[in-house]
């Protein structure tokens, strides 16, 4: 093998080499680097997007959804709360109303501005159990203590929505739904007037541009629920990725008219169409390494020409046809080895530029404001394997044409 190593080495250092076969040796490493660079790249930026989107259900979200699916809603709410707690795995449970709603800003000067909004009734005193709200909640996080109570009842709103409806606190919101019975003929509308106690900021547009948090009470008196009524319960887990399985507990412990949705179930066509893209997007990006193994196949295959006679005299001075391989399978290998390490620090460099210095999405057309990165080192090593393994296999070919010359021709007519 030091006999392959080191006449492989020659061939890529000499100097006799033909100017087209070094600016074509280095295209091939180019071209590897530039392949690998980008699939690097690439499947961090989708690695971090998925994570965000995975970060935004989790903390934004009860991660288990549990809802009555009798005509007659929650009858024993407390009851059904503390059978939920008992649960294994369980970490807190919180009652919540859903609606969605109208919101326009109460403007002095101008036409009203309505936009269309999600409202989400919650305990001040549970909600934390289930979902971190208050550690989003600007300017200060007592503030979700406080909604309930008061002469006009107040709510904390998105930031983006505040910016929307150019509201800030202590402004009044006109809040907009349907209760009772729907009449085609006669459609009435509820309105009620709340007042802005704070913002919320999860870096979510979808989230912070339409929901709308206001006090589990307050919301029962706005929509109509009865004392003690609820559209779902949320319930927090101890370990998200296991939500599934605590689902299945709690439909065991609550009965047949209860259903338990976890948050990946909720969301799953998402989170595969997630996986599969990613799947997808390797597959054809791979594509750019491909070619450049293409390039390595052509380089050897003119340097397996060039060299004939010096590997003539090699077989007939008696060396082996399995170490005449070896080197133009050596070379094949370092010129696809020079390619994957300048691709990966190229990767690594683009990656980290991304992170330290971002680069802004419109908030309105993606969840996030800036493109998410997330640097998955197993994603490096499939990445750098499959480069080196196209390079490898590009010189199988050219060094098994080597392999099989025959010296005693090339030596008489060369």
């Amino acid at each position: 093998m030091q006999f392959a190593a080191y006449i492989a080495g020659r061939y890529l250092r000499s100097r006799r080499h033909s100017r087209f076969l070094g600016r074509g040796g280095m295209t091939a490493v180019i071209g590897i680097a530039i392949g690998v660079m980008v699939l690097n790249i690439t499947l961090a930026i989708m690695n971090g997007f998925h994570t965000e989107m995975r970060r935004s259900f989790i903390e934004n979200m009860p991660m288990i959804t549990v809802i009555n699916i009798a005509p007659e809603g929650f009858t024993d709410l407390g009851g059904v709360m503390d059978k939920m707690g008992q649960v294994s795995g369980v970490t807190g449970v919180a009652p919540y109303i859903r609606q969605e709603i109208l919101v326009t800003s109460a403007r002095r000067i101008g036409p009203l501005r309505p936009q269309a909004g999600i409202a989400w009734g919650v305990e001040p005193s549970l909600v934390d159990d289930v979902q971190p709200l208050s550690a989003h909640i600007q300017p200060d996080p007592v503030l979700l203590a406080g909604l309930g109570g008061g002469e006009t009842p107040r709510v904390i709103i998105g930031s983006e929505m505040a910016n929307n409806l150019f509201t800030q606190i202590g402004d009044t919101l006109i809040l907009t739904s349907v209760n009772g019975e729907l009449d085609l003929d006669d459609i009435a509308a509820v309105n009620r007037k709340f007042v802005v106690a704070g913002f919320f900021s999860t870096g979510m547009y979808d989230f912070d541009s339409r929901f709308v948090y206001l006090d589990l009470q307050d919301a029962r008196n706005f929509f109509g629920y009865p004392r003690g009524g609820a559209t779902l319960v949320g319930v927090g887990v101890d370990q998200p990725m296991r939500a599934d399985q605590v689902a299945e507990r709690l439909e065991e412990a609550l009965g047949s008219r209860f259903h338990a949705t976890a948050w990946m179930t909720l969301n799953q066509n998402l989170f595969h169409w997630i996986k599969q893209e990613k799947v997808i997007m390797f597959l054809l990006l791979g594509m750019i390494v491909l070619i450049a193994g293409f390039n390595i196949i052509g380089i050897l295959t003119m340097m397996v020409g060039e060299r004939r006679r010096e590997i003539g005299i090699l077989l007939a001075m008696g060396a082996p046809r399995s170490r005449i391989m070896g080197i133009f399978l050596l070379d094949g290998f370092w010129l696809g080895s020079l390619g994957v390490f300048g691709g990966s620090c190229l990767g690594l460099a683009g990656i980290w530029a991304l992170h330290t210095f971002g680069f802004k999405l419109p908030g309105d057309v993606y969840f996030v404001d800036t493109v998410p990165v997330l640097l998955q080192w197993g994603d490096f090593v499939s990445v750098a394997a499959v480069g080196l393994a196209i390079s490898l296999l590009a010189g199988v070919w050219p060094s098994w044409e080597a392999s099989n010359l025959e010296p005693m021709e090339i030596i008489r007519y060369t």
